[in-house]
């Protein structure tokens, strides 16, 4: 307010040539002032975007419907896992880090196995077996496969991996058979996706 003060006086107290270039710079003072709010703003709006919490796995998974198997990967951001481990069984530390718990990957399995499975025709549950774990920057990857014990005609998926933890969790599953691939969304809500072969 004081800065407005002074320069309305220099306006007042000078000649035309004066007046202008007080205009100018008055203009330029406004003009600053409007670009430093606005990139402000664009700021603390892109910071919350990206410190918004994302919570999302992706199933990618492959149905050879004629050799009775179906392989996959599943990704979880590991830091999601950590949510699961403390929570769920109480216990701290995760895999890949010198204070990883000795129960960790057992008990991941544990909990991935109970929260996602796949029937198949119906009437056979998959037994998934996890090949391996590997940790790749911030995420946890499984790579698992199930055999049946007859030809696929008919899949059913049951993916309410983290939906136990985070409301808006997102799962997204991939399934590619014979040359195609389809996509799926599943949440909290819908869980499950039934296709046939």
């Amino acid at each position: 307010m004081r800065f407005c003060k002074k320069i309305l006086s220099v306006y007042l107290c000078c000649d035309d040539k004066a007046r202008v270039t007080c205009m100018i710079t008055v203009f330029n003072i406004s003009v600053n002032v409007q670009m430093t709010t606005l990139f402000f703003t664009f700021w603390i709006n892109l910071c919350g975007i990206f410190l918004h919490p994302l919570y999302v796995s992706v199933v990618n998974m492959d149905v050879n419907a004629s050799d009775k198997h179906i392989v996959m990967s599943v990704k979880i951001f590991t830091d999601d896992l950590e949510t699961v481990l403390h929570n769920k069984y109480g216990i701290e530390g995760w895999i890949g880090t010198p204070n990883e718990h000795g129960d960790g990957r057992r008990l991941v399995r544990e909990y991935v196995n109970e929260r996602f499975s796949i029937t198949v025709n119906r009437n056979e549950k998959l037994a998934l077996s996890t090949d391996s774990i590997a940790i790749v920057e911030d995420a946890t990857w499984f790579y698992m496969k199930g055999i049946s014990s007859q030809p696929i005609r008919f899949v059913e998926i049951d993916n309410r991996l983290l939906t136990d933890f985070f409301s808006k969790q997102t799962n997204l599953v991939i399934i590619g058979t014979g040359g195609e691939e389809k996509g799926y969304k599943l949440d909290r809500k819908k869980h499950k996706i039934e296709l046939s072969l």
